[in-house]
């Protein structure tokens, strides 16, 4: 959206992007140079990219990147074109602490946009429902970005979701699924609902991270990836009817039933 906008327009874009330890700097659409479209003709698969949730970001990285990106704008407004990041990739590996280059260059088949489209069904695939468009909702009731409600999964899809409170009471009556936290690791040491199971992120989790029979508890921190696995061991065969999904997550978890449990 940014990269066509800007090709539209005509002016430069400063791009950088941010994940774990790495971070990538480059100057695009300037005096006819390569763009974004060129480094990436096609958007990844939808669920290849990790969120900031699952892969994390070192705290100091954006400062960082933003610095240079501050930079290479400056540099543009003052017409000091040598040296722009122009045709190049600056990678930041803060880990390594050094600077490495990738070059790029304008791809001779590259239509040039005349108009901006539909990113998002763009971005999520050919899988993607254009009648429908989902519904972004801003961070609440402790949720992070990214976790905001995109609800791509299917309405046919026949899992149960459960609040904290029905969850407590089936547990009080004898109820014992096997309970699936589909968050990091890291997530899971901060809090956890006391009687996990198993840690699997929502991305990786498959059939054979669950029992082969018996109901099946599924959380994460605020419902939405619980939602994407759910969905996703429903794709991969495991009978919807054994799925629980809980409703809001742990953090719905703490506020309703274990306040003493921390929030992150």
């Amino acid at each position: 959206l940014i990269n066509d906008a800007c090709d539209i327009l005509g002016i430069p874009w400063v791009y950088s992007a941010i994940l774990a330890f790495e971070g990538q700097l480059s100057t695009f659409n300037y005096n006819g140079g390569p763009n974004y479209r060129d480094l990436l003709p096609t958007p990844p698969p939808p669920g290849d990219v990790p969120s900031c949730a699952e892969g994390g970001v070192l705290g100091v990285l954006p400062g960082t990147m933003g610095c240079l990106q501050a930079t290479e704008a400056l540099k543009i407004i003052l017409g000091k074109d040598k040296g722009l990041l122009n045709g190049r990739v600056l990678v930041f590996d803060a880990l390594a602490m050094k600077f490495s280059e990738i070059g790029v260059t304008k791809l001779p088949d590259r239509e040039q946009p005349s108009e901006l489209i539909d990113y998002q069904g763009f971005c999520a695939g050919p899988k993607a429902i254009a009648s429908k468009p989902a519904v972004v909702n801003a961070p609440s009731n402790g949720r992070t970005m990214d976790e905001a409600l995109v609800d791509d999964s299917s309405t046919t899809i026949d899992y149960h979701t459960i609040t904290p409170d029905e969850c407590l009471g089936k547990l009080s009556s004898g109820w014992s699924p096997w309970v699936l936290d589909v968050r990091l690791q890291t997530e899971n040491d901060i809090v956890a609902l006391p009687f996990t199971d198993v840690v699997v992120p929502h991305r990786t989790v498959r059939p054979h991270h669950i029992p082969k029979d018996g109901e099946v508890l599924v959380y994460c921190k605020a419902g939405v990836r619980g939602k994407k696995a759910c969905a996703q061991l429903v794709e991969l065969g495991v009978d919807p009817k054994r799925l629980y999904n809980l409703d809001g997550g742990i953090m719905r978890w703490q506020k309703e039933v274990d306040p003493s449990m921390p929030r992150y």
